[in-house]
This record gives C-alpha cells, sequence and structure tokens, in this order.
C-alpha cells in the first residue's frame, strides 16, 4: 500500500493508489458498494477512514446539474448507515424490516431520486446506456444490434445516444444517461473531453470503453488498433506492387479517423513513398464523397494506381466512377477500403478491406456486463482487438 499524501485534500485517486486498485472501483464502491466484493469493500472503506476521506460534493452534484437529495441525506434521515440505504434501494430482502420502513420513509420524505420511489430505482439498474457515433454508422449498427439482442436475454433494456464525434455537447449526452443510473455505461467510439471522464468518474457506474480517442480508466477498455490498420493494408498494396497509393477519408476531424491517416503515411513513408495524395473531410463518408474525390485525385494525380479509403461507402463510390470512366479495377486502378463491412464481399469487384466483427464484440461486450455486475473484478481489463484483412479481387 501507498503512503497517504502529505497536504491537500483525499482524493478517490489517493484511496486507489492506498488500497491498490482503479479509481473507478474505488468510485463504483463509494456509490454502489453491493456491485463488488465484501472484501474489496472493508478495504476502500478502511483505506477512507485512515486517510480521512471526505466526499466531494460539489462533483457528485455535476451529474443532476444542481443539488440533490443523497444517500447520505437519507441515511442521516432514517438514522441507518449509507451503505444499508443502498443496499435496501437495490434488494430489500439485505435489510431488516424495520430499517427499510425507515428508508422508505425517508426516500419519500426527501424526494431522493427525483420523488420516486425504490422500485423505481430498481428499474433504472436494469438498463444499461451505451454512446455510439451515428445513427446510420453501420459499424454502430451491427455492434447494438448484436449487445441489444444479448442483453434483452437478460432482461436488461437499451438506452442509445449518439455524440457525434462532439466534445462540446459529448458531456450534456453523457449527463442525461447517467440521469437514469444505469447498471453500466458503454462508450464508443467517444472523445472523452475532461468534463465528460469527471462526470462519469463521479457517477460510479460500470463502465467500457470501446475505441476511445482519449485514455480512461474504465472497468473494462477495448483499443482498435486503427493505425497498425491503414499501416497493414497500405503495405499490402506496396507487396504487390503499387506505389502511387492515395487516401480518401471522412470524419478526419476527430483523433480516431487520423489515426488510419497516420498508418498509411507511415507505411508510404517507410517505404520512400510520399504521402501527400490524399482527399480528406469532416463529414460523414457517402458514395457522393467517393466519386468526387477520386475524379480530383486523378485529375492532380493522374500515376496513382491504388486507393484506399476509410469507409466502404466511401470505396463503393470510387469503384462507381472507375465504372463509368471504363478504368478497370484492380488493373488501371486498385481499391481498398478500412472500416469495411460484410457488404464488402458483394461489390463488383469484391472490396479488399480491414475488418473487425461488430456482431460478434457486441455479443461478447453484452455477456461481460452480465458477468461483471454479478462479479465486479478488483482491477481494470485491457484489451486490444486487430483488424482482419480481408483480400479480394479489387487488389
Amino acid at each position: 500500500m501507498s503512503k497517504r499524501r502529505s497536504s491537500g485534500r483525499v482524493t478517490l485517486q489517493d484511496i486507489a493508489n492506498y488500497v491498490g486498485v482503479g479509481t473507478m472501483t474505488v468510485s463504483r464502491v463509494m456509490r454502489n458498494p453491493d456491485q463488488v466484493s465484501e472484501k474489496l469493500r472493508v478495504k476502500v472503506e478502511q483505506a477512507a477512514v485512515t486517510l480521512g476521506y471526505q466526499p466531494n460534493t460539489d462533483a457528485s452534484e455535476l451529474v443532476g446539474g444542481k443539488a440533490k437529495v443523497t444517500l447520505q441525506d437519507v441515511a442521516q434521515h432514517a438514522g441507518v448507515g449509507p451503505m444499508t440505504v443502498s443496499r435496501a434501494l437495490r434488494d430489500p430482502t439485505q435489510v431488516s424490516e424495520e430499517s427499510l420502513k425507515k428508508i422508505l420513509a425517508a426516500v419519500d420524505e426527501l424526494g431522493y431520486v427525483s420523488q420516486q420511489h425504490a422500485s423505481a430505482l430498481a428499474t433504472f439498474q436494469n438498463s444499461v446506456a451505451v454512446l455510439y457515433p451515428f445513427f446510420n454508422d453501420k459499424p454502430s449498427i451491427a455492434f447494438l444490434d448484436a449487445l441489444q439482442d444479448t442483453l434483452s436475454k437478460r432482461q436488461f433494456q437499451l438506452i442509445q445516444a449518439c455524440h457525434e464525434y462532439n466534445q462540446h455537447s459529448e458531456s450534456k449526452v453523457v449527463e442525461k444517461l447517467l440521469q437514469h443510473r444505469p447498471a453500466a455505461l458503454i462508450l464508443f467510439g467517444a472523445q472523452l473531453s475532461s468534463q465528460t471522464q469527471a462526470l462519469i468518474q463521479n457517477s460510479g457506474v460500470l463502465t467500457i470503453n470501446i475505441c476511445s480517442a482519449e485514455p480512461f480508466a474504465a472497468d473494462l477498455t477495448f483499443n482498435f488498433a486503427m493505425s497498425e490498420a491503414g499501416e497493414k493494408l497500405t503495405c499490402h498494396l506496396l507487396e504487390k506492387g503499387y506505389k502511387n497509393i492515395a487516401f480518401i477519408g471522412a470524419h478526419t476531424d476527430n483523433r480516431l479517423q487520423k489515426q488510419q491517416i497516420n498508418g498509411w503515411s507511415k507505411a508510404l513513408l517507410s517505404h520512400y513513398h510520399h504521402a501527400d495524395m490524399k482527399i480528406t473531410v469532416p463529414e460523414a463518408p457517402d458514395f457522393k464523397l467517393g466519386r468526387y474525390a477520386i475524379g480530383e485525385l486523378l485529375q492532380t494525380y493522374p500515376d496513382i494506381d491504388a486507393v484506399i479509403c476509410s469507409h466502404d461507402e466511401i470505396a463503393y463510390g470510387v469503384l462507381y466512377e472507375c465504372q463509368r470512366r471504363m478504368l478497370k479495377v484492380p488493373y488501371d486502378l486498385a481499391v481498398a477500403c478500412l472500416e469495411g463491412s460484410e457488404n464488402c464481399e458483394h461489390s463488383y469487384p469484391a472490396l479488399t478491406a480491414m475488418q473487425i466483427n461488430y456482431q460478434k464484440l457486441g455479443v461478447q461486450i453484452g455477456n461481460a456486463i452480465s458477468t461483471m455486475i454479478a462479479s465486479p473484478a478488483d482491477e481494470n481489463a485491457v484489451q486490444n482487438l486487430s483488424y482482419k484483412l480481408e483480400i479480394r479481387s479489387s487488389t
């Protein structure tokens, strides 16, 4: 165990360092003690007492945007401990009948949880909140379908919201999701501003972080090797003999998509080719972008012999434009994409792509949430996912 800091206010990080666990774990113990093992709860509580921890009420009120009745208020009013209140609201069978009557009376009198009763809180706890990029984002759709199917079998409801790669509006969306008091929060490709991170940390909710732009100490993290995917696909084309490889990308104003460009550029420079032939836009990918961009590239760089697209929608537009110009793929121009879907094998010619099985990921995370709620881990887990190169006739 590490020593207490010599001065300054004791924080959750201090307790985490003292116990030897993650900050999110400590936060969850403070807010949802029944979601962790008895051994871990005791260790954290003892550390808090030893260090003289005082809850930061200002931070706890971030989620609601204004002062709210807390578990501590209910506990003081009922004459019991906060842990007893938490257990009573989640599972009334864990406390005595006398204590339960006092707690429910305090909940009603103080208007705890927007004047809703403990049964309503239990309903909220059967929900899982998920924050994803766009309504029409193909990876998100595949992931959400599998996730919802998996969670519905375990009686969990899915609450969905989009962040649209916008840090400024993201924290407000997260705030609204947390107001539902979900059993878990899933972040898919989030930008994770400092304000958003503070909201999540102070909520103590079980958090799964998937391919976010910023590192974040979530309970379970999935990192996508996006730069590696760009580099691997580019190297594939270079090994096939293509030399002048262009790049067309969408959503390139966010840090995640920039990783694709970095991988493409790294592969070209390592083979002594320049990385100037590119067209990128901050907007969403579509067929029109593919048709327009490949026309501009061919006019500016008539020697290009291959093009990599950030999304399959863009690549389809490139294929259509090649057919219109009577360019043979891959003989006149090779076409490949990152973030490919299962539709890539049905295009003509079939499209070479880097792919991740988002349906499988949705099932995996749905199962993981159920397991982690039942038996929370003491340590944060990280998994690194690599894209699979599917070589088809377009290259």
